[in-house]
């Protein structure tokens, strides 16, 4: 396979990062502001291009108690409209704890170097990337 795009959806903000799942490793790239959803299809088509991504993961929120809320549906919806519209393999994964986990690094991160917020959107697509590529790896 080779380049991958993690995603960490929400409504005003999308985390992204790209990994690779010869190399099973990722890297932080950044936050698209979510104005409009031509905007946001038109913005993943730029990365998929410049990074010749060959797959997309989406974290997929799921409740604690193993249930899906008003905001799993969204993503599913997401999901589908990635599919259709950028004509890519889309894959959902679990991301439960992810922006916990996410949040985690960056008070880590300033502590040491007492810097800003790199941004917990990014970080939480990265975790998410990362715990993919982690089960891929197990499952090969």
């Amino acid at each position: 396979m080779a380049n991958i795009l993690g995603i960490d959806y929400g409504q005003k903000y999308i985390g992204y990062a790209i990994g690779n799942d010869i190399t099973l490793t990722s890297s932080t790239q950044g936050t698209i502001i979510y104005k409009n959803q031509k905007n946001i299809f038109q913005e993943i088509q730029d990365l998929v291009n410049e990074w010749e991504v060959k797959l997309i993961i989406l974290g997929l929120p799921i409740n604690m108690d193993d249930s899906e809320s008003e905001m799993s549906k969204e993503v599913r919806s997401f999901q589908r409209k990635i599919k259709k519209s950028l004509n890519i393999d889309c894959k959902l994964h679990d991301e439960r704890l992810s922006s916990f986990e996410a949040k985690q690094q960056v008070d880590v991160i300033k502590k040491i170097k007492n810097h800003s917020n790199p941004g917990i959107d990014g970080l939480a697509a990265k975790v998410i990337l990362e715990s993919w590529l982690r089960e891929k790896s197990k499952n090969v």
